[in-house]
């Protein structure tokens, strides 16, 4: 299994549909040519997230929400045997991606954390996303769990004494381990597709 790489996605229904889940997959196949098999992790978010938002200071929403994706990403991966996480981050380019957002976010976990476009712009990443021939995809409308669920204004600069604060408002234990309870590994391969049966949703779409 060590020798797998896993992606982990965290799925919202009925928040987020189908088509989302379908995208996400899809993506990971664009890359199998470069690193052989991916095990896709599908981790349920649903119930985690209602319970941010209900319990959260809306501008805090999104900081929790990340320290529980990282907490329970940092949990699939130790299971499995892994040693590190890397993720698509980028300084300065969303609100959960400033330094002082990364570190109130990082502070959940002490596994390493490698960030392959942090410097990049957002220029840069889309030449490679075109490169790689992922950008297409990337752009359809197909909301994720983090956009269902962006509140209007995040926090910028959350503080971490508030972060830790905030995030005693929710059962984390209970959740995660309703979640990790919860998740669905799919192996995808090269070749492997997923969204060929839905091309008239995506014409629509382009």
């Amino acid at each position: 299994m060590g020798s797998i790489l896993k992606w982990c996605i965290f799925f919202s229904p009925p928040y987020t549909s189908e088509n989302a889940l379908n995208k996400a997959k899809q993506l990971t196949a664009k890359l199998t040519p470069y690193v052989g098999r991916i095990n896709f992790i599908q981790v349920p978010f649903t119930h985690i997230q209602e319970e941010i938002k209900a319990k959260v200071p809306e501008g805090y929403l999104m900081t929790i929400q990340r320290r529980l994706m990282l907490r329970l990403t940092e949990a699939i991966s130790k299971q499995r045997g892994d040693l590190a996480i890397f993720n698509g981050e980028s300084v300065g380019q969303v609100a959960s991606q400033t330094l002082a957002s990364m570190a109130a976010i990082n502070d959940v976990t002490t596994m390493p954390i490698v960030r392959p476009v942090a410097t990049m712009d957002k220029t840069e990443i889309i030449a490679q996303a075109e490169d790689i021939d992922t950008y297409e995809l990337s752009i359809m409308p197909f909301e994720d769990c983090c956009t269902i669920f962006a509140p209007p204004s995040p926090k910028t600069q959350p503080k971490l004494d508030k972060s830790r604060y905030y995030e005693t408002f929710i059962d984390v234990d209970g959740l995660m381990q309703e979640a990790l309870d919860g998740i669905k590994v799919t192996e995808i391969k090269v070749g492997d597709e997923y969204m060929n049966q839905q091309q008239d949703i995506i014409a629509e779409l382009l």
